[in-house]
């Protein structure tokens, strides 16, 4: 049965917040999602018509992205600076029909993105696969590489606990700086490296060599309106 977003009294996500609450100012909101508990995330109302749920923010270099499976599925940091919202809730968002909107934030504060028409990410059991489809902007597809071995679409997400890439060796440890991620074996996109150093290697090649050259990242998604 479908759900009638205007009678609920609470909003699921950023998207309910923008379209049945009126809400137009980008901020911290409260999301009810259904099947989790009541989360405060970031609200993107001005991209693209608004209603952007921020899944991954990072800002300062505040929060250290090192982190264990746990950690990534349940989440971790800090809503107003930098944040990884968790594995497990960005499957239940993904459950609708998604969108996904990347923006990275140079130095000289000038914006690259990448918008994909189609983001979802499977659950725990599987290995909390990612998935999406056809992709426009001026940061170009690194996700989808076309070489083999760096083509993410499908890989199931690693961390330095955790080896679920096609590399010999673990790509969070090897290459990753043990920030969790979709690795294959291993990446040219890569958004969980150390802020700010040149240790943060291939953020998303060829744009971004390296993370000395950005001041800040988001990764937002969307559910697409019937």
């Amino acid at each position: 049965m479908a759900i009638n977003y205007k009678l609920r009294p609470i909003s699921i996500d950023c998207q309910d917040w923008y379209l049945t609450k009126g809400a137009t100012l980008s901020g911290i909101y409260t999301i009810h999602p259904i099947g989790h508990t009541a989360v405060q995330v970031d609200c993107d109302m001005d991209t693209e018509d608004g209603g952007w749920t921020v899944i991954v923010k990072r800002s300062d270099g505040s929060v250290d992205f090192a982190r264990n499976w746990e950690a990534y599925k349940n989440g971790f940091g800090n809503t107003p600076t930098e944040y990884w919202i968790g594995n497990q809730l960005i499957h239940i968002l993904t459950n609708y029909n998604s969108a996904l909107y990347i923006v990275i934030t140079d130095t000289n504060d000038i914006n690259f993105y990448e918008m994909y028409d189609h983001f979802s990410v499977s659950d725990e059991e599987d290995g909390f696969r990612i998935f999406f489809g056809n992709a426009v902007g001026n940061l170009g597809n690194s996700m989808m590489s076309t070489e083999e071995k760096f083509q993410l679409n499908g890989s199931r997400f690693t961390t330095v606990d955790m080896d679920q890439d096609n590399f010999p060796d673990n790509c969070a440890m090897t290459y990753g700086s043990g920030g969790g991620w979709w690795y294959n074996s291993c990446y040219k996109a890569q958004l969980t490296g150390p802020y700010g150093t040149a240790e943060w290697a291939w953020p998303w090649y060829p744009v971004f060599i390296d993370g000395t050259s950005i001041k800040a990242v988001k990764m937002m998604i969307k559910r697409k309106v019937q």
